[in-house]
């Protein structure tokens, strides 16, 4: 709020001290319940929470002149020019914007031998923020444990529920699968990724694949994602056992396009300030298809997981 208004004090003049802005009160108000806004997507995995708040205050503008009409025109100047921006500020944040006061030009003797007034406006400004509302992570995986004889013994079982999503850092990375049922076909649009990764590490090789699972011959390697892409899409004798591998996780990543900004969430790597997760979206079109419970498509990474600090969720957009 500051920052914006210190934009409409003129210009020092070096025989005389600077203009300046300062708060003479400041109240805390609320906006909605909670300071809840609404929520916002960013990118196609992550939801976050928009929140909001309201200053109640008083801001003092002092402003220096030589003569009396110089500092008389200096806030007359000042009143026309905030009047004249009314509509961007309210764009910025103030709801409202009025003159209380503004003092008679007093003169300053000694070694200043200047012309001071000062004029006093009463704001009210919401601000905007984003709160994960405490979140450390993104749900990617849910243990289900069942224990129908004694709590930790031999015969318990656990079973693990996902969807198309999968997570991969330094603690495990494993692929992300997905495939049709025997009565229904799977089309996928694309890929969805939320990373955070520390420059310049680059990680393993990636593997993208659309096979089949009764084929136990190697599938066919294509060197680009467009001629994998084509391959595997073609509507007359299409590739169904189809690979690209890439060099790195970073190669792999650098085919998404951004899908929004960037946000903090947790802090994985334990440095004590919230990591910065980039969302991306990798647009299959047309679509991929798989025709039954025979065909996969397959994501993975070469190695059991990352060997740095570094989180990346991968999701499919099927239908």
């Amino acid at each position: 709020m500051l920052d914006i208004l210190r934009g409409y004090l003129p210009s020092p003049v070096p025989s005389l001290p600077a203009p300046s802005l300062s708060t003479v009160s400041v109240k805390q108000r609320p906006v909605g319940i909670g300071n809840w806004r609404g929520t916002e997507r960013r990118g196609p995995l992550a939801e976050i929470s928009l929140k909001g708040g309201r200053l109640d205050t008083v801001v003092r503008f002092q402003l220096w002149a030589d003569t009396v009409s110089s500092a008389d025109n200096i806030v007359s100047t000042l009143h026309n020019d905030l009047l004249t921006d009314s509509g961007q500020l309210r764009t910025d944040g103030f709801l409202r914007l009025e003159l209380i006061e503004t003092s008679p030009a007093e003169f300053i003797g000694s070694s200043i031998n200047a012309w001071r007034k000062t004029t006093d406006y009463k704001i009210l400004y919401e601000y905007h923020y984003h709160d994960l509302d405490g979140a450390e992570s993104i749900i990617a995986r849910i243990p289900i444990h069942s224990d129908p004889e004694q709590r930790g013994s031999a015969e318990r079982e656990t079973t693990l529920v996902t969807d198309e999503l999968s997570r991969w850092d330094d603690l495990q990375a494993p692929s992300l699968d997905v495939s049709a049922t025997v009565k229904a076909k799977v089309h996928i649009y694309g890929l969805a990724s939320l990373a955070y990764h520390p420059s310049p590490w680059v990680g393993n090789p990636v593997t993208l694949a659309r096979l089949q699972r009764n084929i136990s011959t190697p599938p066919t390697t294509y060197p680009t994602l467009t001629e994998f892409h084509a391959a595997v899409t073609r509507e007359v004798n299409p590739d169904l056992h189809a690979q690209i591998v890439f060099p790195s996780l970073a190669d792999f990543l650098a085919t998404f396009d951004s899908a929004g900004d960037s946000f903090g969430l947790g802090d994985w790597d334990e440095n004590g300030t919230p990591d910065t997760y980039e969302p991306g979206a990798l647009a299959f079109d047309p679509p991929l298809i798989l025709d039954g419970s025979n065909d996969l498509l397959r994501v993975s990474y070469q190695g059991a997981a990352f060997d740095s600090k570094a989180v990346i969720y991968l999701r499919a957009s099927v239908n």
